[in-house]
């Protein structure tokens, strides 16, 4: 018995080095990991979606402008893709951030930030999961204790609920290495308006203006101040704080798709461009994580790969000081304005009088070569203050970036090229003002499989639009205007037929028509009941009905003629802009409950309510001023889908899936058009959910 007891010690003796070795090992990997990661048989898309959208929700984090498959999109706009999801969910807990942000703005760097859900068509398992909020503070620069707490402390609900819900095999990323500038930050001062909101106007309209045209996206906005009822007063100190999610298509292809992909990157996408105006300052602060981070984290060391992030590294703040910013340290503005009133000096970057190029030869074979660094030696008041600019080296060869496309037909293909096919419309030509010609002998109806979506006519003024509705029968519900200057003006009418049409289960946005007045390009349009009530009636399209109205339109309005926005009678009902995206079914809940009619009686954005025969009712809101500037992006022929539709039936306020509506409304619209409004879609959605708050 003692040399059984003798032999069981020693082998506990002996298992215990063992054992703290992988306990040391497993915190270890947790404690310097890049990201945790789940790992899940087959496809959980539908059930990963759910966690995202609705269960989230429950413990404070909010989905912004989520990007379902964007596989989806590559295989469209470059002809394959290697895999089966990649989805980029941005989310963002703001009850929790905005305190932070009188700390440390520089936190909204990762807010929102991505849960990634990818998976390859050659792997039968799907990967889900998020980078650890210690490298998101670290890379963001943030040492103060408070702010790295609290925002690590509300990942534990986050993660725990993941696990409940999907389960999985749980692992981490192992951390590679951080570069030695992890950020890019910039300064840009201007004259103070009356109002903040004219300022930011005119200089997002000229940011994204120059982004998109070097071929980037703005995939997300959110805006700290209105994200919460009470986010103006958390945010006192500022005049206006807001985050851009920012993408550039042919250089995400290339990195998560196609040759030796990459898809556990879009851990860093789309990435985090933040923006805030301390109250009274007169100044914006910038601030962005380098994509350099990708390839050194991820040690990722294809060459094709880390020059397609050094040139975007270059190019990103070539567009900022071409827009009148000036590149300066990462640092926490209000700390150091903090020490301006204590009075100290800040280390603020205002002469560069000599510049030294510092090569970087520290890194060897087992990481990716560190971009070259540029110092600026910046004297400010007897302090000497080091401020490390990235400064790319010169490729020796050039890159064969994939930009192909195997349906030469696509007509919606995004166009990296200068070159244009032969024949090639541009798009302020094609949406506008030349005189709209007759495709039809029959006015606004089916020809050659097609039909029109909407009757142009010549310009009439509003009375005279109003008078001639009235003189054909119908009762007008409102007339708007959908734009700044007041140029285009929504007139929504309706009669007992289609009144009729739209007291039907879920088919109330058929209840009512509108007719735009475009003093910008001088005619008017008229949406064709025919093509309004084949798309939104869905099985129960009643054809005589609809031919009734469009007899009362052509009868009083006569010279109309078709548009060339078209589509296939026979598709309307099925339509979706492409694979992937959402149909006429798939509405959007933006509200629940009972006497919602009453909720929004006073709301100053409601511009029309229809009530119905079946005691449903349908509404028309204003979008907020920044949403409603999409129509000048892509064409203010069509703004007669202004102001938004919602459906109140059942207890239930629904709207038609924004990409669904607009691209349904918008029939000629390209993929490139469409990626310019990528953040209208989720604008849409908020707007109209604030509508009940």
């Amino acid at each position: 018995m003692y040399t059984i007891k003798k032999l069981l010690l020693s082998i506990f003796l002996l298992t215990i080095p063992f054992l703290l070795s992988a306990a040391s090992t497993t915190d270890t990997s947790h404690e310097d990991a890049l990201a945790v990661m789940y790992t899940l048989d087959g496809d959980i898309e539908d059930k990963y979606n759910a966690l995202v959208e609705t269960q989230l929700k429950t413990i404070g984090f909010n989905l912004t402008d989520p990007h379902k498959r964007v596989n989806d999109h590559y295989k469209t706009e470059f002809g394959s893709t290697v895999l089966d999801v990649l989805s980029f969910m941005p989310v963002v807990n703001d009850e929790m951030i905005l305190p932070l942000l009188n700390i440390d703005p520089r936190i909204a760097g990762f807010s929102p930030f991505n849960m990634l859900i990818e998976k390859k068509l050659d792997e039968g398992k799907t990967h889900v999961g998020h980078l650890m909020p210690k490298v998101m503070l670290d890379i963001l620069g943030i040492k103060n204790q408070e702010v790295r707490e609290k925002f690590t402390a509300s990942f534990k609900a986050l993660d725990a609920m993941t696990e409940k819900e999907l389960g999985g095999e749980k692992s981490y990323i192992p951390l590679h290495a951080l570069p030695k500038q992890t950020m890019m930050n910039f300064e840009y001062s201007f004259d103070i308006p009356e109002e903040i909101e004219d300022f930011m106007d005119e200089f997002q309209d000229k940011f994204e203006t120059a982004l998109t045209d070097k071929k980037y996206l703005v995939a997300g906005y959110h805006n700290f101040m209105e994200s919460t009822k009470d986010a103006p007063e958390v945010l006192k100190d500022y005049d206006a704080f807001w985050t851009y999610s920012l993408c550039h298509m042919e250089f995400s292809f290339n990195m998560f798709d196609g040759k030796d992909a990459k898809p556990v990157a879009g851990l860093f996408a789309p990435c985090t461009m933040y923006m805030y105006i301390p109250k009274g300052s007169g100044k914006l602060y910038v601030g962005m994580y380098r994509l350099h981070n990708w390839i050194m984290t991820l040690n990722i060391t294809d060459p094709e790969k880390v020059e397609l992030v050094e040139k975007l590294d270059r190019e990103i703040p070539e567009i900022m000081i071409a827009i009148g910013m000036k590149q300066t340290n990462n640092v926490n503005t209000l700390k150091e304005k903090s020490k301006v009133i204590a009075g100290k000096k800040t280390p603020e970057a205002k002469a560069v009088p000599k510049t030294e190029t510092v090569p970087e030869n520290e890194k060897k074979n087992t990481a990716p070569t560190e971009i070259k660094e540029k110092k600026q030696i910046i004297e400010n008041g007897g302090e000497t203050i080091e401020i490390i600019l990235p400064v790319p080296p010169k490729v020796p060869k050039v890159i064969n970036v994939v930009t192909r496309n195997t349906s030469g037909n696509n007509t919606r293909s995004i166009k990296f090229s200068k070159r244009v096919p032969p024949n090639y419309i541009p798009n302020e030509q094609r949406h506008a003002k030349a005189k709209p010609k007759n495709t039809s002998t029959h006015l606004g109806e089916v020809n050659n499989g097609k039909i029109a979506t909407f009757l142009r006519g010549k310009f009439m003024d509003v009375k005279t639009a109003q008078a001639t509705l009235k003189e054909a029968g119908f009762d007008i519900l409102s007339t708007s205007p959908v734009d700044k200057k007041g140029k285009l003006i929504s007139i929504v009418f309706t009669d007992k037929i289609l009144t009729e049409m739209g007291s039907k289960k879920d088919t109330g946005f058929i209840a009512s028509l509108r007719l735009l007045v475009n003093k910008k390009d001088n005619h008017i349009s008229i949406t064709n009941p025919l093509y309004i009530a084949k798309a939104f009636m869905q099985d129960n399209y009643d054809e005589a009905k609809a031919k009734a109205v469009l007899a009362k339109i052509t009868d009083k309005f006569p010279g109309m003629l078709n548009s060339k926005d078209q589509l296939k009678f026979q598709l309307l009902p099925k339509y979706q802009f492409m694979h992937g995206m959402p149909q006429y079914k798939d509405m959007v809940t933006v509200a629940k409950g009972d006497n919602l009619l009453t909720k929004i009686k006073n709301n100053k954005n409601v511009v029309f309510i229809q009530k119905l025969n079946n005691g449903s009712a349908l509404v028309g809101v204003k979008l907020g001023k920044r949403t409603s500037k999409f129509i000048s992006k892509i064409g203010t022929n069509n703004a007669a889908l202004l102001p938004y539709p919602i459906l109140i039936e059942n207890g239930e306020a629904k709207i038609l899936e924004p990409k669904y509506y607009i691209s349904v409304m918008y029939p000629l619209l390209q993929m490139s058009e469409f990626m310019t409004i990528a953040t209208v879609p989720g604008a849409i959605i908020k707007d109209t959910m604030n509508i009940f708050r």
